[in-house]
């Protein structure tokens, strides 16, 4: 009896009655793999496209041609001016030590050290600074537009001497240059209290000083730090600071205001230019463009609305020589209103 019932329980043809009742089943299970594969597949391509835009959007292409420096302005590693009259009158307000000369890979690699300064400057420090009184006018100094901004501002902060401050102003801007003389040339303008340039800053509750050790700091657009540059999206509460970005500003036109690290008041300002050669300190971004020393590579004049610059020099930041701005926009609440 054990034996027939083991016949009957192995027998073939139940076997194929089950899979003829069950089929189906198989192919539930055949459709829910390709299902699932299709489903992996796409999340993959999603990823590899956010991760590729990403990419992109942090990093800087290199134009296929290179700027120079013309012959034809004026700067350390071409000639002065054709006149010296009226130039460089005011180093009376340079201040700090200059650039780091380790940083330097064009031109001069020493700043103006104003009589009386000791000590050698940071490392990592890309300009120079002018002493000014606390919320003084800032001047663009050539044509330039912005293209970046950053709020490091925070109540009190660590100055690079490791000591505390308070206030710890530090609005940092990003203009690229729109002058003829100075093609493809950066500059960063950083420690100041405020800029009109940044619609919201001060004015929306949101845009103000930071939290002191944050790591989502408010920025956004192309950015400059000592090694690196890279082009950011919008980070942190960057909308809420309303940055005109794209807007320009013509030479002696206001771009904010110099801030305070405690009860020191300055405004610092850097110059990266273009060059076929390469810079070896560049660890991410183009490595065609070059910190310089801002005292010593550039010519300085003071700006009025009749003054005639030569032919690469730069304008004081500031307001020197009985010039003035209009009264509105001396107030440190001042905004433009528009990106153009």
């Amino acid at each position: 009896m054990e034996l027939d019932n083991n016949r009957e329980i192995n027998d073939p043809s139940d076997k194929k009655s089950m899979l003829r009742k069950y089929w189906w089943i198989g192919l539930v299970l055949i459709a829910i793999i390709i299902v699932v594969f299709f489903v992996v597949l796409g999340a993959t391509k999603k990823a590899n496209r956010e991760q590729g835009q990403k990419s992109q959007q942090n990093t800087v292409s290199v134009p296929k041609s290179i700027p120079t420096v013309l012959t034809t302005s004026a700067s350390a590693i071409t000639s002065p001016p054709p006149s010296m009259e009226g130039i460089n009158t005011h180093t009376e307000l340079y201040g700090g030590t200059g650039a780091d000369p380790n940083l330097i890979t064009l031109g001069p690699t020493d700043g103006f050290n104003p009589k009386g300064k000791k000590g050698a400057p940071y490392s990592g420090k890309r300009g120079m600074e002018f002493e000014l009184g606390s919320k003084s006018p800032l001047l663009a100094p050539l044509d330039m537009t912005l293209v970046g901004f950053q709020n490091n501002s925070v109540r009190e902060g660590t100055g690079a001497d490791g000591k505390t401050y308070s206030p710890f102003n530090d609005i940092v801007l990003y203009f690229e240059s729109a002058s003829s003389d100075w093609p493809g040339m950066f500059i960063v303008a950083y420690h100041l209290y405020s800029s009109p340039l940044l619609s919201g800053h001060y004015q929306n509750t949101e845009c103000g000083d930071v939290e002191a050790g944050s790591k989502n700091t408010p920025a956004e657009g192309h950015l400059f730090f000592p090694y690196d540059d890279y082009i950011a999206p919008s980070q942190g509460n960057a909308e809420a600071c309303q940055a005109l970005i794209g807007r320009t500003v013509k030479r002696g036109e206001l771009i904010g205001y110099a801030g305070n690290v405690g009860n020191h008041s300055f405004a610092s300002f850097c110059f990266k230019v273009p060059d076929k050669s390469i810079n070896p300190t560049v660890k991410q971004g183009n490595r065609n463009l070059h910190w310089v020393q801002p005292a010593s590579f550039f010519y300085w004049k003071s700006y009025s609305l009749n003054a005639i610059f030569p032919l690469g020099v730069l304008a004081y930041p500031f307001e020197i020589d009985g010039y003035q701005l209009p009264a509105e926009q001396r107030d440190a609440n001042f905004k433009y209103t528009s990106t153009k």
